[in-house]
């Protein structure tokens, strides 16, 4: 199986490739307001690295969200396009599922956290295997102070937060301890798709996870 990975869903853009039963390439950078410019290049990257042209591909999966606003459109609508173009399909993932994934083993059950501003948490609790991960609860937007108490009532999870120094700071103002701080990666979302590449749905299907409408005006923080 051959899947493209591609995640915008925060700060940083990511790219990896699922080839042969491994992920092969996983290039990450921290791109900030470049995610449009800088995603094409990675994806050409990935794939001249690996040999391959994108309609040898079997399916691209994506990062829908939740998280930045304007990163999921520009990760979404390019995945979409190119799937369009190569005639392939669209694995959507969820950035919260691919951001906690990889710190899964055993029975941990991991809390992964992306900051949604306004003193809110997208979160979700994971269980299960990085290549085979499920929802303990989906994911939902918390106030930090609810966040708080949600921690407190699941001691045993394994809080994974991304690693923006805003998200940072806001923790750590609420005395919330972070287990390990990390980034959604282009390989983790690879690896993603092949677990739920029967959720693929049709380019013009795919829709993004916002959870809550977008930020708008001079009051965004």
């Amino acid at each position: 199986m051959r899947v493209l990975g591609i995640d915008c869903s925060t700060c940083w853009t990511g790219v990896g490739l699922f080839l042969e039963g491994a992920v092969k390439a996983d290039v990450n950078y921290l791109a900030g307001r470049r995610q449009a410019s800088l995603l094409p290049l990675l994806v050409s990257e990935v794939l001249e690295r690996s040999g391959l042209e994108p309609w040898s591909l079997d399916a691209v999966s994506v990062t829908v969200g939740p998280g930045s606003f304007t990163g999921i459109r520009v990760g979404l609508s390019y995945a979409c396009a190119l799937s369009e173009g190569t005639g392939r399909k669209v694995i959507p993932v969820s950035s919260l599922m691919a951001l906690g994934a990889p710190f899964l083993e055993g029975s941990r059950k991991v809390l992964p956290l992306i900051r949604a501003r306004r003193g809110q948490v997208y979160l979700a609790a994971l269980g299960g295997e990085r290549r085979s991960p499920f929802f303990l609860s989906p994911p939902r937007i918390l106030s930090l102070e609810d966040l708080s108490s949600y921690v407190e009532r699941n001691s045993g999870f394994l809080i994974v937060a991304d690693d923006d120094q805003a998200l940072s700071q806001e923790l750590s103002g609420k005395n919330i301890k972070v287990s390990t701080f990390a980034s959604v990666r282009g390989g983790a979302v690879a690896l993603l798709g092949t677990a739920l590449f029967g959720q693929a749905v049709d380019p013009g299907e795919a829709r993004a996870l916002y959870i809550r409408d977008p930020d708008t005006g001079a009051s965004r923080r």
